[in-house]
């Protein structure tokens, strides 16, 4: 299974800001960020990804496989096609498998992330730079993890937003 990141962050690499309201993105990664939900149908977040979004944002409304990852399994899914589970990265790739998923992209949060990147089965890296600088936020990532990355493309979007995007190696 191929697993895609896709994030925006600030210039100094944090993906949320201090309020944890996305009011800093862009109409570009917005589109970014429907494109590759629509295109892998199979999209991974964490609980605080899936509370800010849900249920009026989620990036698949039907179709799919919407995976929530969170320790409070008993919750009660607004669709169909909303799992929550607390399974292990290896284990929430084998169940999208199980579905009939060969790709899926992640689209936040920093444990998420962390979590996926540490059993090496991120496979790429996209990240939208918006131009703004948060003091406090949300990181990237908090593991101690060493990734070297290959840069396969960098794109403007808009005047002040870049998209980078990365093969990851393990």
């Amino acid at each position: 299974m191929k697993i895609i990141v896709y994030l925006a962050t600030s210039v100094n690499g944090m993906i949320s800001n201090s309020r944890n309201v996305p009011d800093w993105l862009s109409q570009e990664y917005g589109v970014g960020f429907m494109s590759i939900c629509q295109r892998t149908k199979a999209v991974i977040m964490g609980k605080t990804t899936y509370n800010i979004l849900a249920p009026d944002y989620l990036p698949l409304k039907d179709d799919g496989s919407l995976v929530v990852l969170t320790h409070d399994t008993s919750m009660i899914a607004p669709m169909t096609n909303v799992l929550f589970t607390d399974h292990t990265p290896t284990e929430t790739g084998a169940l999208l498998e199980a579905r009939g998923h060969t790709e899926a992209v992640i689209i936040g949060g920093t444990a998420t992330v962390d979590a996926f990147m540490k059993a090496g089965l991120v496979d790429e890296l996209i990240l939208v730079i918006e131009p703004v600088l948060f003091g406090k936020g949300l990181p990237l990532l908090t593991e101690d993890l060493d990734r070297h990355l290959v840069l396969m493309d960098v794109k403007q979007l808009n005047e002040n937003t870049v998209q980078l995007h990365y093969a990851c190696s393990t």
